[in-house]
């Protein structure tokens, strides 16, 4: 067991005999050696698949959390972008111009102009026409395979 040979004295004082130490269990040297190499090799393969299974796990679980922080990422931009128009419309320089175009009301030392309806100037010809709302597409498809005023 340790290595060490254990002897017997007899009661005679003859010289001591060793004790028979245990024999290994050993398999047949042809097929023996290639069973357990045979086993080890399929352990060996066990552990490598698990090995694989949790580095992939971890990669996976990896690009998760990347796409998980971009993502935060990007809505505590937009959150310091709302953030800071809303601090824009709760400041008076929000405050000012909305009342002035809401109420039509001006502050101290503006004039304010004044034009009833009716009293505009009609727009000169070559602006009129571009101002003219373009003609639905599907006239316009029309025109172009059949001809104006079909």
């Amino acid at each position: 067991m340790t290595g060490i040979d254990v002897t017997v004295a007899t009661a005679s004082g003859s010289t001591p005999t060793p004790v028979a130490s245990r024999r290994r269990l050993r398999l047949p040297a042809s097929r023996g050696g290639m069973a357990w190499m045979v086993v080890v090799i399929i352990i060996g393969i066990f552990l490598a698949a698990q090995f694989g299974r949790q580095v992939y796990a971890n990669w996976e679980i990896g690009q998760r959390a990347a796409a998980i922080e971009a993502e935060i990422a990007a809505i505590d931009a937009q959150n310091a972008e709302l953030a800071r128009e809303l601090a824009y419309v709760r400041s008076p320089a929000y405050f000012g111009p909305e009342a002035r175009r809401l109420g039509n009301l001006g502050t101290t030392g503006e004039e304010a102009l004044i034009i009833q309806r009716g009293a505009e100037e009609p727009l000169p010809e070559e602006l009129a026409a571009a101002a003219e709302p373009p003609e639905p597409l599907i006239e316009q498809w029309i025109d172009l395979f059949f001809g104006p005023g079909t």
